[in-house]
């Protein structure tokens, strides 16, 4: 899912930068004392889970526990998820140092949206395995729709690659949904009060 230097107009790299920076500053100063060793061990639990990736093109495909981590952190989510992404960048290479502003507005931006979308009432009235796999399916979904508008803004020649990268990360969106649902029973079963807590 990470976007490689070069790859979008200089256009969509530079604005998608400035804003993902407005969406990090809100991140950080949600930040508490309560959360700041969550967000480093969900920080460490992505840079683990998208180490195995599939190159696609422009992009790649792994595992990112979006949904998962976002409805733990909320919006914190944006100043985890961005901390993972800068050390990939600069120690592994994943992506590119001049794209870490896209990579955060398609992962960290999604993991927060996921957060958001099922505090609704609509989804809390969801079965409840129902929406632990909703949770985990729309983090994959919804990043990879904010990387299809990337592609579609910054080049025409894009067009046909951005539809087949939809359609290629539809079985990253169900692996997901099933992991995260084996991960939230399990946590049900062992730390029930923590589900409780969380309120969705």
């Amino acid at each position: 899912m990470h976007i490689s230097d070069g790859v979008l107009s200089l256009e969509v790299t530079v604005v998608s930068t400035i804003v993902a920076f407005a969406f990090f500053v809100y991140s950080f100063r949600s930040l508490n004392n309560e959360k700041i060793v969550l967000a480093s061990a969900f920080s460490a639990l992505f840079f683990v889970a998208s180490f195995i990736h599939i190159p696609f093109g422009p992009t790649q495909i792994h595992l990112m526990l979006l949904g998962f981590i976002g409805v733990f952190l909320g919006s914190v989510a944006i100043f985890s998820i961005s901390l993972a992404l800068i050390l990939q960048a600069l120690l592994l290479g994943f992506g590119g140092v001049s794209s870490i502003g896209v990579n955060v507005l398609i992962m960290g931006l999604a993991s927060y949206l996921v957060y958001i979308i099922f505090k609704l009432n609509f989804f809390k009235a969801l079965n409840e395995k129902v929406k632990f796999f909703l949770i985990g399916f729309s983090g994959v979904f919804i990043s990879t729709f904010i990387l299809f508008l990337h592609l579609i803004i910054s080049k025409d020649e894009y067009e046909k690659l951005s539809y087949t990268i939809v359609f290629a990360n539809i079985p990253t969106m169900i692996l997901e949904g099933l992991v995260t649902l084996f991960l939230f029973l399990y946590i049900k079963k062992t730390m029930p009060n923590l589900i409780k807590e969380l309120n969705i």
